[in-house]
């Protein structure tokens, strides 16, 4: 039996259950979590004190694979900064480690994206960060849309409906060439193939992202609800 261990923003109540949700029957998710309240650069970096207690605290299970599941405070400092973070929790863990933006970032690099348009719950500071984490990483973004949450629980309030009417209300423009949807505690995996079919491109959010990576490192099928990365996945696998 294969084990994951999730490092998760205490107010977080999305990202488990959608893990769960796809994990498959040889495998069990086992969760830490880390301190965080607001929706900010701040807080942000504040909850990275927790980062290496809950590493060692998930690791003790003997897990096969660790994942920072939090988008803001992997990319807040920067590609050094998600770098040392990866580092530290893989130690501390003693396991291989993923974060959620490095995650991303593979996600996109995978699906040749190169203009993305952005969608977040976060306010501007937050998305400006973003911004520049991708940037580093060759990826442009062509749009930025937040919805100025600032409550960081409350992200988990938005519901798919909603989260389909914000993009909607804001369409990705002619030149964007992936739609990516950032939070793990933002729900997604009800609309990445609606999104897919409706704008012709490929749909990433934290979430996909953040699986997809745990799948491949531990062999798993990716399915199909994450829309593009599934057949990415499926498209290298014959490859």
């Amino acid at each position: 039996m294969q084990r994951v261990g999730l490092l998760v923003p205490s107010v977080n109540t999305v990202v488990e259950p959608e893990f769960w949700r796809l994990v498959p029957g040889t495998a069990t998710v086992h969760s830490a979590r880390m301190r965080n309240s607001t929706c900010d650069v701040d807080d942000s970096r504040q909850m990275l004190a927790h980062a290496e207690r809950a590493a060692d605290e998930v690791g003790s299970a003997l897990v096969d694979v660790v994942a920072f599941a939090c988008t803001a405070s992997s990319f807040v400092d920067g590609r050094d900064g998600e770098a040392a973070l990866h580092d530290l929790i893989s130690s501390a863990a003693n396991a291989p480690a993923i974060t959620t933006s490095g995650a991303v970032a593979e996600a996109l690099k995978s699906l040749g994206s190169r203009r993305v348009a952005l969608y977040t719950p976060y306010p501007d500071e937050l998305n400006d960060h973003e911004e520049e984490f991708l940037a580093t990483h060759g990826i442009e973004t062509v749009c930025a849309y937040g919805m100025g949450v600032s409550a960081a629980v409350e992200i988990a309030d938005v519901t798919s409906s909603e989260l389909r009417d914000f993009v909607d209300a804001q369409p990705p423009p002619a030149e964007a060439d992936t739609i990516f949807l950032s939070c793990t505690n933002l729900a997604t995996f009800e609309v990445i193939r609606p999104l897919e079919a409706a704008y012709g491109l490929p749909v990433v959010s934290s979430n996909s992202a953040t699986f997809a990576a745990v799948g491949r490192r531990l062999g798993w099928e990716i399915p199909p609800v994450l829309g593009a990365l599934a057949g990415r996945a499926a498209a290298a696998a014959l490859t």
